[in-house]
C-alpha cells in the first residue's frame, strides 16, 4: 500500500494541538527532526499570519502508540515542529510581536504579548485552524524518516547535516552527537548557538572522526560524510576507541591553550583548528614512544599564528607564508591538507 493511501486530512485548531503538546500527546522525535532552529522575525512572522488569518503549510503526525489503558493515541511530529513549537512558545509569553519584524507595523498586536493581545485577537488565534495530516501507525519507522526527507529534500530550510540526521540514526552520527557534548566546545566557544541549532558541530565533528578513522588525505566533503554515515551507520565496532582517542586529542589541546590563552581565539576559527586537532594528535602518539615537550609546542604555535596574522612585512616566515597561500586555497585537495599539516608539525618539532 501506499504511504498516501495511509494518510488521513483533518482540520485541528491551535487549542487542540497546543493542549496536546502540553500533555506530551503530541512529541517531537529527534532522532530525525531537526533542532528547533527559527529566529524571533520567523517566529513574530508566524504568528502574524495566524492573526491575519492566512493560510499555513498544512503538518504532518504520526500515530505511533496508543496507551492499552486510556486509548490515547499518541503522535509524533514529522513535519511542523518549528510552527507548533513556535506557537506554544508564543502562547506562554516568551516573545513579542515586535514591530520591525511585523508586515502590519501599526496593527493592534504590535509589540504585543500573547497575554496582551485584545480579546478578540486571542480568541481568534485559539481558533485557527491547521490542515492536519494524520499517518496511520501501520507505517513503520523507516518510512516514516523516508516521507520526512520527501517532504524537505528540494527544501533550502534543511543543510546536509540536518537531512543526515533524519536519513542515518546509526552508531556514527550517535558519537558524533555525543562527543558534540564535551564541555570543550562551550569551555571555548568553537560553536555559537546558530551552529549547535544548525547541526554545525555534529557535522565538524564528523570530519575530525574521518580523520581519525581514515587519516588526512580522506576529504571532508558533503559526499564523503554522507558515504562515512552509510559505512558506520550500524556497525562501528572502534567507536569506543575513537571516542577514548578523541578525548584525549581535545584535553591535548585544552592543555595548550591553557599554557597560552592567545591560542583561544586561534582555535575558534575552524579551519585552523582541524589542523591544530591533527598536530595535537601527531604529538600525542609521539609521546607514547619518546617525551614531547608541550610546552614548547604551544609556545611555537602562538608564535605561528602571530606571524600568520601580523601585517608587518619584517615579521614573516617562508613557512608561515606557505601555510597562508594553501589556507586561501582551501582544504578539498589531499595535498594541501597534508601540506599544512607537515608546515606546523616542522615549526612546532
Amino acid at each position: 500500500m501506499r504511504a498516501i493511501d495511509l494518510i488521513r486530512v483533518e482540520s485541528k485548531d491551535i487549542k487542540w494541538l497546543t493542549d496536546n503538546l502540553k500533555s506530551g500527546i503530541i512529541t517531537v522525535d529527534n532522532s530525525y527532526q531537526r533542532k528547533y532552529i527559527w529566529q524571533l522575525k520567523d517566529q513574530v512572522a508566524l504568528i502574524e499570519t495566524i492573526l491575519l488569518g492566512f493560510p499555513i503549510p498544512e503538518i504532518y503526525l504520526w500515530a505511533n502508540d496508543t496507551d492499552p489503558d486510556t486509548g490515547d493515541t499518541k503522535y509524533s511530529i514529522v513535519d511542523g515542529q518549528q510552527r507548533l513549537t513556535t506557537i506554544q512558545r508564543y502562547l506562554n509569553d516568551e516573545f513579542k510581536l515586535n514591530k520591525v519584524s511585523l508586515d502590519n507595523k501599526e496593527s493592534d498586536y504590535s509589540g504585543k504579548l500573547f497575554s496582551e493581545l485584545s480579546v478578540e485577537n486571542k480568541r481568534e488565534f485559539w481558533r485557527y485552524q491547521f490542515s492536519s495530516r494524520f499517518i496511520n501507525e501501520t507505517l513503520q519507522y523507516e518510512e516514516i524518516a523516508k516521507l520526512f526527507l520527501r517532504l524537505n529534500r528540494t527544501s533550502t530550510t534543511l543543510n546536509p547535516q540536518e537531512l543526515r540526521n533524519a536519513e542515518f540514526n546509526g552508531e556514527f552520527l550517535k558519537l558524533a552527537e555525543n562527543i558534540s557534548q564535551h564541555e570543550f566546545w562551550s569551555k571555548y566557544n568553537i560553536f555559537s548557538p546558530s551552529d549547535i541549532r544548525r547541526m554545525q558541530d555534529i557535522q565538524y565533528i564528523s570530519t575530525l572522526l574521518i580523520f581519525l578513522r581514515m587519516g588526512i588525505e580522506q576529504d571532508n566533503t558533503q559526499k564523503t560524510i554522507n558515504r562515512v554515515y552509510d559505512q558506520y551507520n550500524e556497525n562501528y565496532p572502534e567507536a569506543s576507541d575513537d571516542k577514548n582517542v578523541f578525548n584525549e586529542v581535545l584535553g591535548t589541546i585544552s592543555n595548550l591553550i591553557d599554557g597560552q590563552s592567545a591560542l583561544k581565539s586561534v582555535v575558534r576559527k575552524r579551519g585552523h583548528f582541524y589542523f591544530i586537532f591533527v598536530l595535537a594528535y601527531y604529538f600525542l602518539q609521539l609521546s607514547k614512544v619518546k617525551k614531547v615537550d608541550m610546552e614548547s609546542v604551544g609556545v611555537k604555535l602562538v608564535n605561528f599564528f602571530d606571524i600568520y596574522e601580523s601585517s608587518d612585512p619584517s615579521n614573516s616566515n617562508n613557512l608561515v607564508e606557505e601555510y597562508r597561500d594553501l589556507s586561501q586555497e582551501g582544504s578539498k585537495k589531499t595535498h594541501n591538507r597534508q601540506r599544512r599539516f607537515e608546515i606546523l608539525k616542522e615549526f612546532c618539532s
